[in-house]
């Protein structure tokens, strides 16, 4: 399933108004905010359809899991968006992350833990806004404009380490962008190696860049680090996203694609957008000098204005 979902759902009490954009939406939040009640009014739905006193408006089927025996019930559905609550234990699970990275559904998941085992982006971690008898979804995260997500940094200026989470041709970049600078250049070797890092990292004034499309799950631990260690977290798509914004990548759909990547993700296959980004990158350079690995970084991408423009989407070039 892709592209953008729109959702209404009401009784004569309450209406629950919202779009998914990816595959996994995370609804958080404090208790008595609404998440009970929609999850009950799908519930409802799910168990008596029309009968409930549930009116659901949405292009494709919804439903909720009702019993204990998840794999039988969801294994029933297929491009439709499944809501889940927190009170299933096995939404933390690995089977269950297995089992959703297997389908074309789209899932919404209600809970305020994370869900260390789904790759999940840091733009559906939503919190429910109300207005009267009116619901909606309100992003608890909000990179600026160069995807920097606000931390309780206490001290600016140049950082000391630059620590990415790639390991490869991300990391081999910002070696080489950083080669002359005093700067040290790090590799975490995955996201969920950030929060082990930074814990030992007191005194220190650190720069992170991370792939924004599976930091859900660790964005939460890693911001209530800021109140002892001094870092700032950016958050761009991935690194072949930077790339494919840089401009250097000429492509008829290039464009299209980035202003609504949701309308050419296929959820069965890339369950988590960076590694569509990824391999889009890799089949749109194939036969190009731009050509990309993600194992051995291109020369090509080396090249100071080059880099500087791939780099323009996070930093100033000043």
């Amino acid at each position: 399933m892709k592209g953008q979902i729109q959702i209404e759902v009401s009784n004569r009490d309450v209406k629950f108004k919202f779009t998914l954009n990816r595959n996994i939406t995370v609804i958080s939040g404090e208790s008595g905010t609404g998440k009970t009640t929609l999850f009950e009014m799908i519930a409802e739905y799910t168990r008596l359809g029309n009968k409930s006193g549930v009116n659901v408006k949405c292009e494709k089927n919804v439903a909720a899991p009702i019993y204990a025996d998840w794999q039988n019930q969801l294994g029933n559905y297929t491009e439709s968006v499944i809501f889940i609550d927190e009170g299933f234990d096995w939404i933390r699970s690995e089977s269950f992350a297995r089992f959703a990275k297997n389908t074309d559904n789209y899932y919404v998941l209600f809970t305020r833990e994370p869900l260390h085992e789904l790759p999940y982006s840091v733009e559906v971690i939503y919190e429910i806004k109300t207005s009267g008898k009116f619901h909606s979804l309100r992003k608890i995260y909000k990179p600026d404009k160069k995807h920097f997500i606000k931390a309780n940094n206490r001290k600016k200026g140049k950082p000391d380490i630059f620590l990415t989470e790639d390991s490869a041709s991300g990391f081999e970049f910002f070696m080489n962008y950083f080669k002359y600078d005093t700067i040290e250049c790090v590799s975490s070797s995955g996201n969920s190696s950030i929060f082990e890092y930074l814990k030992n990292s007191e005194g220190k004034n650190i720069l992170i860049l991370a792939d924004g499309a599976a930091f859900g799950s660790e964005i939460d631990r890693v911001l209530k680090l800021s109140d002892k260690v001094n870092f700032r977290l950016c958050l761009p798509e991935s690194f072949e996203w930077l790339i494919l914004k840089s401009g250097l990548i000429k492509e008829t759909n290039l464009k299209n694609m980035l202003d609504s990547p949701s309308d050419y993700i296929e959820s069965s296959n890339f369950f988590s957008w960076e590694l569509f980004f990824a391999d889009y990158l890799i089949d749109v350079t194939k036969d190009t000098v731009f050509k990309y690995q993600k194992s051995k970084l291109n020369k090509v991408y080396l090249n100071e204005t080059n880099s500087k423009r791939i780099v323009s989407e996070i930093f100033d070039n000043d």
